[in-house]
């Protein structure tokens, strides 16, 4: 059974000439028509952004991020609500580190599973620097300390109100 998904795209920041691709990319993947409202993003010179609340099956978010991430020279976070027996997802990409996922709960907060902190601590031996670069990482906190800028440069870019379906 396929129950209805909700998110959010933003496109953090994109070169003008790809707007139309962008834009076909995500009428492609959600078989729908998508018009967005670009406009000028203030963090990084000549490009532009955009945010879309998206409708959609459960696998669309990986979707939708995957179809994204192949443009590589943009700025983006696909975010997926949680649904029933699905937990919620967030991916970021920048065209340096590329792409992540991490899985969210109800509050936007990541949930890091079992298999993914034992790994991490297999990676890092007994280095503190280590461990402490590989908890950074699955917090995402590169993706973050790149997108952030790009978030705040937008501080009076137009109000996206988030609702949820139930």
């Amino acid at each position: 059974m396929h129950y209805a998904a909700t998110g959010l795209v933003v496109i953090h920041a994109v070169q003008p000439a790809l707007t139309r691709q962008v834009q076909w990319t995500l009428s492609q993947v959600l078989d729908a028509e998508i018009f967005l409202d670009w406009t000028p993003q203030a963090g990084i010179d000549g490009s532009l952004r955009a945010e879309f609340l998206w409708v959609g099956r459960e696998y669309h978010g990986a979707h939708i991020a995957s179809a994204l991430a192949g443009w590589h020279n943009i700025y983006f976070e696909v975010t997926q609500d949680p649904i029933k027996n699905h937990s919620g997802s967030r991916w970021c990409h920048t065209p340096d580190l590329g792409i992540t996922h991490r899985t969210i709960d109800e509050l936007g907060n990541i949930v890091i599973g079992e298999d993914e902190m034992r790994a991490a601590l297999r990676r890092a031996g007994n280095s503190v620097g280590k461990i402490q670069l590989e908890m950074r990482t699955l917090l995402a906190e590169p993706w973050d300390s790149i997108l952030e800028p790009l978030r705040h440069a937008n501080a009076n870019a137009r109000a996206v109100w988030l609702q949820r379906v139930v």
